[in-house]
């Protein structure tokens, strides 16, 4: 037979451990995706520049980066480039 003695006390520190386990696992794992769609728009800002330089369409920069006109003219403007 197996010898139990209830300890409320215990019982809510291993909850609360637990929770927070739980908390950070779910943190991280949002960091990662928001890490992650960061680094996605940062590269599509970086081919923006190169089509921008390469004189290619607005609207085929737009089309091709999922990035708005208003970022695309950003874009050009911070790096100097005509629009």
């Amino acid at each position: 037979m197996v010898n139990f003695k209830w300890n409320q006390k215990r019982a809510l520190e291993v909850a609360k451990e637990d929770g927070i386990s739980i908390g950070e696992a779910r943190g991280e794992a949002r960091g990662e995706v928001r890490g992650k769609l960061i680094g996605e728009r940062n590269a599509m800002m970086k081919v923006a520049l190169s089509l921008l330089k390469k004189g290619l369409p607005v609207g085929v920069i737009t089309d091709s980066t999922n990035l708005s006109l208003e970022e695309v003219r950003k874009i050009a403007k911070d790096n100097g480039l005509a629009f």
